[in-house]
């Protein structure tokens, strides 16, 4: 085939990824996102908020906490030609604190521990419900000049499943090690307030997983005094196969998020968004909603 046409066949095979997500994104938020919503505003009225600072750091003294909670849904899967057909289906909460402290304005303090729910269907129904990840790390910033800040980040992730021997804690089961390479510019976009965020990450993974790479592209648009809206990418690359049942061959995946942002008050914002998988080899099309509250201090 040649490259018109494998390009067009790639851009089909994303365009009916869309429309089907589309599809999925219809029936999880009918029947899912109630619970969730109702779960995160228990999660909100026991804690603050989140988001992410990106590749900018806190001022010394001062810092955020964030909370975000996410639902989404799977019913099909990419294959190892990536074409989408009908898979196990599965239904996954997250809910993410994150705490952020300046302990100078150049190095920002990180820790974020998770709770975790998933539930896989037939052909062997399973289930998990707890702990997942704690991060801890720290930013550094290494370049702040004319709008433009470079910032380096590690943190390593420790899982908190335990040995829970079900199938659908797979994957938050072994300690991670991310390092991350992070760069934002400030800037206008046509006469409104914008950012550009964009982060390169080497994920170490102990254990099964293969290692990873990540790059992660976020652009803000201040739309309003108040309102903010975002366009995300998240991209993760395999580096090979990895070992055992479960990550026998290599996977890549690509997501892309949609939301909006609204400041409740200086110190408090709360987000929405959607989310979805868009193309993929050997991993699962997820679409999901997103919400996320922070509070800085």
């Amino acid at each position: 085939m040649g490259t018109q046409g494998a390009d067009g066949a790639r851009g089909g095979r994303a365009f009916a990824a869309l429309r089907r997500g589309a599809e999925e994104l219809c029936r999880l938020v009918a029947f899912r996102a109630l619970d969730s919503i109702l779960l995160l505003a228990t999660l909100t009225l026991l804690a603050p908020s989140r988001a992410g600072a990106g590749a900018w750091t806190q001022e010394e003294g001062h810092g955020q906490v964030i909370l975000q909670g996410s639902a989404v849904h799977s019913g099909s899967e990419f294959g190892p030609s990536s074409d989408l057909y009908d898979s196990r289906p599965y239904d996954k909460l997250e809910a993410t604190l994150v705490f952020e402290y300046g302990a100078s304005d150049w190095l920002t303090l990180i820790i974020a521990p998770q709770l975790l729910a998933v539930d896989l269907g037939a052909p062997a129904p399973s289930s998990y419900a707890g702990p997942g990840y704690t991060d801890a790390g720290a930013r550094v910033r290494i370049y702040n000049e004319n709008n433009v800040v470079v910032s380096a980040q590690v943190v390593g992730r420790l899982p908190g499943t335990g040995n829970s021997q079900s199938a659908a804690a797979v994957g938050y089961e072994d300690p991670e090690l991310d390092l991350r390479l992070l760069a934002g510019w400030s800037f206008p976009l046509f006469g409104k307030a914008a950012f550009l965020d964009v982060e390169a990450a080497q994920r170490l993974r102990f254990g099964d997983p293969p290692d990873e790479f990540h790059l992660d592209v976020t652009l803000g648009v201040r739309v309003a005094d108040r309102w903010q809206v975002l366009f995300q990418s998240f991209n993760v690359i395999s580096e090979g196969a990895g070992e055992g049942p479960y990550f026998g061959t290599s996977y890549e995946y690509y997501k892309l998020q949609f939301g909006a942002a609204y400041d409740l008050t200086e110190a408090v914002t709360l987000g929405v968004a959607v989310v979805s998988t868009v193309f993929a080899r050997n991993a699962p099309q997820e679409n999901g909603v997103v919400l996320t509250g922070f509070y800085r201090f």
